[in-house]
């Protein structure tokens, strides 16, 4: 996605997010090295699809395309996902919910002007997902 947004719009800045608590990516790229966090780390986010770690290659391409990270709260995905389904209509997984987090979230982090929040994929778990909009 990030190169794609490149190609059409040079200037745009791209923000990847993840989860406080599974941000291995972050890390990695505050430190200009890939680094390696235990699956027992990864695992504590209900974001499931954001817990496994970049490969190299993945690694070097977000070197390329990411401008910033932001990271974000468990509790912020949930609002996100609650956010998302009440006002929108949207039903978006926890791993799709985490660009909305930000928005809500950490605006400030964020730069200023236009900003486009991908949401993505519905599959969350039926009982997570009542218990979130129950939240």
């Amino acid at each position: 996605v990030g190169t794609a947004i490149r190609a059409r719009c040079p200037r745009a800045r791209v923000i990847g997010v993840e989860p406080a608590v599974a941000a291995d990516v972050a890390d990695s790229l505050r430190r200009g090295e890939l680094v390696r966090w235990p699956q027992a780390d990864r695992a504590r986010t209900i974001a499931d699809g954001l817990r496994s770690q970049p490969s190299e290659l993945t690694f070097a391409h977000l070197q390329e395309v990411v401008d910033q990270m932001v990271t974000v709260a468990e509790d912020e995905i949930r609002e996100a996902m609650r956010v998302l389904a009440r006002k929108a209509r949207l039903v978006a997984e926890p791993s799709g919910a985490v660009t909305t987090a930000a928005y809500l979230f950490h605006a400030e982090e964020l730069p200023a002007g236009k900003t486009v929040a991908l949401v993505s994929g519905g599959n969350a778990d039926p009982a997570l997902f009542a218990e979130i909009l129950a939240g």
